[in-house]
């Protein structure tokens, strides 16, 4: 786990230290005290209602009514869980809400094939199929330019420390072909 780093602002640090134990327990299995477990049954809802498709707001919304906490720490609770479940920063790109959508698909193909709704379980996964590009004839790879070797140059230039040059070496250039073979 990297080490953060401390500043002079006692309120950032309470909130890396808070950080840190859930962390820690995700990482490692550490104990949380009961206080820390009502913190983290927030986080992991609010983690749920993210990964469900709610917007921030909503989010804090939820997590002030239901929960009956302040504003402010609603907001920490919504940093707490995009820093300790690093999955939802991808869920908020491009890729990644494609990705969350076509899960959201086949959760629902899972919930029709259930009830034994083919129908709508086979039109389902072929929205989640188009989705993760199963029929995008554009994303068809050239396999003739991964059959070429790649070409690399190495490059050393000469070191000087503390304003003493060393033996002046001209700069050497190394060139090396990889095959894939």
């Amino acid at each position: 786990m990297k080490a953060l780093k401390q500043s002079n602002n006692k309120y950032l640090d309470k909130i890396r230290d808070e950080l840190t134990v859930y962390q820690r327990y995700l990482l490692e299995g550490t104990e949380l005290t009961p206080e820390q477990w009502a913190t983290w049954d927030k986080i992991d809802s609010a983690r749920a209602w993210l990964k469900a498709g709610h917007s921030d707001g909503q989010v804090l919304l939820m997590l002030k009514n239901s929960r009956s906490i302040q504003d402010r720490r609603a907001r920490e609770i919504l940093a707490l869980s995009y820093a300790v479940f690093a999955e939802l920063r991808q869920g908020r790109e491009k890729e990644g809400v494609k990705h969350l959508y076509a899960e959201l698909f086949r959760e629902a193909a899972k919930k029709a094939l259930d009830a034994d709704d083919f129908y709508n379980y086979s039109l389902l996964l072929k929205e989640a199929a188009k989705i993760d590009g199963a029929y995008d004839t554009q994303k068809e790879l050239d396999a003739d330019a991964y059959k070429k070797p790649s070409k690399v140059v190495f490059k050393t230039k000469q070191l000087t420390i503390n304003n003493a040059s060393q033996d002046a070496r001209p700069v050497e250039t190394t060139t090396y072909e990889l095959s894939t073979d």
